[in-house]
């Protein structure tokens, strides 16, 4: 069983950070790490985990840095699990860490390579903590510090159109413009972060999560073509189809943490890698 809950962060820094988050307990077997279009400082005071995108496993403690991925990554945790998290804007992760590569089934980033000799005592600080909620003010309190006050930046909602022709009129850019300033600041193009934006969406959907709607149903609220077209998405971006994740939760008794599924991938690795090879491939499309 785990526990898995998420806060927003103060007035101030929700121009940077999307949410903080928590995760402790014992997570059974193997789990798949959905992509999603934030970047992801997660900081382990656990045991440890094994990170695989294909057929190469490496093992990580203390912590890493997520980029925007081009499709699933897999974990195994070695024991006890306790993660502190911050989930970030890309762009005002580009503020923090500096140009990040895209995620293309590399391991993640060493959270102490990135950040330097700092990221030791931020953990040793964070693991001096009596709770989830301390663990979380003493996360937020680091990046208050390090972050201007305030910063515009691109957003995306689940109400909002999902094409980027719309998006380079709302922000009053030309479309090359706009390519030119994702490439920059966020490694991929408009249409990649718009679809993982949906994606995102769809996955924090309760509805959605336990099966309360049908797939047609959730692919016209959420602006897809039709049914089949929200499978075959679904399947290139999380690496197994809606069905299979909304099982898998369902037999571990997971009712939140939405961007992670329980249980082995339904790809082998070799196919796991080819998607996400294919994602790779369009996400400068």
């Amino acid at each position: 069983m785990i526990a898995y809950f998420e806060r927003r962060p103060d007035q101030a820094l929700r121009w940077a950070v999307k949410a903080f988050w928590h995760l402790e307990g014992h997570l059974l077997g193997e789990a798949a790490a959905i992509p999603k279009p934030y970047v992801e400082l997660v900081i382990s005071l656990g045991d440890g985990h094994w990170w695989s995108a294909g057929e190469h496993a490496t093992p990580f403690a203390g912590g890493w840095i997520t980029p925007i991925q081009t499709g699933p990554r897999f974990s195994r945790s070695l024991g006890q699990t306790r993660f502190v998290a911050a989930r970030l804007h890309p762009d005002a992760a580009r503020l923090l860490f500096g140009p990040l590569p895209l995620g293309d089934g590399a391991p993640p980033l060493l959270a102490e390579d990135v950040i330097g000799p700092e990221f030791h005592a931020l953990r040793d600080r964070l693991g001096e903590m009596p709770d989830a909620d301390a663990r979380i003010a003493v996360l937020q309190a680091w990046l208050a510090r390090r972050l201007p006050n305030a910063s515009p930046g691109l957003r995306a909602a689940p109400a909002e159109p999902w094409r980027a022709e719309h998006l380079s009129q709302v922000l009053g850019w030309t479309d090359r413009d706009m390519r030119r300033h994702f490439a920059r600041t966020i490694g991929c193009s408009p249409k990649y972060w718009l679809r993982l934006h949906r994606l995102s969406a769809v996955l924090g959907d309760r509805g959605f999560q336990q099966g309360r709607e049908t797939l047609a149903d959730t692919a016209a609220a959420f602006g897809f073509a039709d049914q089949a077209h929200l499978a075959r998405e679904f399947r290139l971006l999380a690496g197994m189809p809606p069905s299979a994740y909304q099982k898998r939760r369902e037999a571990e008794g997971l009712d939140t943490a939405p961007t992670m599924a329980p249980r082995a991938p339904v790809f082998p690795s070799q196919a796991g890698r080819a998607v996400a090879d294919r994602g790779a491939q369009e996400v400068m499309a």
